[in-house]
């Protein structure tokens, strides 16, 4: 079986705990070089998963031919440039949500580049290859809790005592709604089928010049349908999923929380029915999904122009909404 060669663009936690861990268990991938701005991190990096080599500089990686699809890891405000560049050096792309951590216009110049240069990008919404979220759609489009009237989706955690994240650095394009207010509008989309037309959203912030530290916000979808999420990283854990039908009801404890082990508790008529569901290894299909569309040289499963270009239009409608206290129509 042929495998593509992947680098690694940075030595974040997500490329360690998750992303890597994933190519090395995929059957068309193999882990070829990784890249980091200091060279003794990028070596031990390399050591630590087996890669051929190592880089002290992004660009460097990019010169290597043999590298083949890039995964992009980096701070929100680093994806614009790395995306682009990896693009004009004839990579292909994973890039870590959100694909743009400003706005719509920039995911487009990316999407672009990766157009010009002949080359496939795609966001890492990884939980959207999870066995147990692709039933959940099926079994809503089947019908069994009728249609959709409200979905009510909550991301919060709490990483106030973590010292610098990043996620709480505005420079860096941190904040709850790029970090994981992006899931729950994502959900929400994927779930209704639809774009909403309107949005409504509020934001906590320290101060002014600061990320959002939570957010909620309501999206009316065509129909008189509606989301309601909530996202947080300075509360406390919250992470369930809850679908209400004109004919029922499906909740999912801990939706987000990707658990190895998962069930819908669906209510309908008074009864309440637990269904296991199948999970599986996210990251690892996520890249192997990947990989088979440039062996293959097919589409990408979420493709920018459509799940990308949505996701960050509904984003910035919704700190359009923050920002001047107005419902925002889209």
């Amino acid at each position: 079986m042929k495998k593509v060669k992947w680098g690694i663009l940075g030595c974040a936690n997500i490329a360690r705990k998750a992303v890597i861990p994933g190519i090395l268990a995929a059957d068309n991938s193999e882990l070829t070089a990784v890249a980091s701005r200091n060279q003794e991190k990028a070596k031990k990096f390399a050591e630590e998963f087996g890669a051929k080599k190592y880089y002290n500089g992004y660009d460097q990686l990019l010169a290597d031919q043999e590298v083949e699809v890039v995964y992009i890891p980096l701070p929100n405000s680093l994806h614009k440039e790395w995306v682009i560049k990896a693009a004009e050096a004839g990579k292909h792309i994973l890039c870590e949500k959100p694909l743009s951590g400003k706005n719509k216009k920039e995911a487009e110049l990316m999407n672009q580049a990766a157009e010009n240069n002949n080359v496939k990008l795609m966001e890492a919404f990884m939980y959207r290859f999870q066995p147990f979220v692709v039933k959940l759609k099926e079994i809503i489009d089947d019908g069994i809790i009728g249609e959709i009237k409200e979905i009510k989706a909550s991301f919060a955690f709490d990483i106030s005592g973590r010292g610098n994240d990043i996620r709480a650095n505005a420079e860096l394009d941190g904040g709850a709604l790029n970090d994981i207010g992006c899931y729950t509008v994502n959900i929400s989309r994927y779930l209704m089928g639809a774009k909403p037309k309107k949005a409504a959203n509020f934001f906590q912030k320290e101060n002014e010049a600061g990320v959002d530290l939570s957010g909620s916000g309501t999206l009316y979808f065509e129909g008189g349908r509606f989301a309601s999420v909530y996202y947080s990283i300075n509360s406390h854990d919250e992470k369930d999923l809850e679908i209400i039908g004109s004919k029922g009801v499906i909740r999912i404890p801990e939706f987000f929380a990707w658990k190895e082990e998962n069930y819908f508790l669906i209510e309908k008529e008074g009864e309440i029915e637990k269904l296991d569901v199948k999970t599986g290894p996210q990251y690892q299909l996520e890249v192997t999904a990947f990989a088979e569309t440039i062996i293959n040289d097919t589409e990408v499963p979420l493709k920018v122009s459509e799940e990308s270009f949505a996701n960050l239009e509904v984003m910035d409608a919704m700190r359009k909404s923050a920002a001047e206290e107005v419902i925002v129509k889209l």
